[in-house]
């Protein structure tokens, strides 16, 4: 239940957090920008490193939706790497740290990794109660 209602709140905060950035800043994008460029470097036909890539996030998107719905261990799997996604927005802390002040995504990534770390905590509380 507790793992249920974090997960909930995730939800909530993943897009508020999108949200905030789309509205104070999205600087992160140029970050991104510049390793989807070396990514596709390696491409003949950057094409179909775009192609590769979506089936790969696609691929694992599935995998992870599928192992929410078989429960047990591999849901509890799934469950840890979306706290983790979440644990890893600590970025912004850095960032803002590293800028002096205020950085997009900072205000929102503090629930975000809040919610990460309690739901890592709650799955591996679970673990232990689960069957092999």
């Amino acid at each position: 239940m507790r793992i249920r209602v974090l997960f909930g709140w995730l939800v909530v905060v993943g897009p508020l957090h999108m949200g905030e950035q789309l509205l104070t800043g999205i600087e992160e994008l140029q970050s991104i920008k510049q390793m989807l460029a070396v990514y596709l470097s390696w491409f003949a036909d950057p094409d179909y490193g775009i192609v590769v890539l979506v089936t790969i996030i696609g691929t694992l998107f599935l995998v992870l939706s599928y192992c929410l719905l078989v429960g047990g261990r591999s849901q509890l799997v799934a469950v840890a790497v979306f706290g983790a996604f979440a644990v890893a927005e600590s970025h912004h802390f850095v960032t803002a740290i590293a800028n002096g002040g205020y950085s997009p995504g900072v205000v929102t990534a503090i629930p975000f990794v809040v919610l990460g770390i309690l739901l890592l905590r709650a799955v591996l509380l679970e673990l232990q109660h689960v069957a092999v």
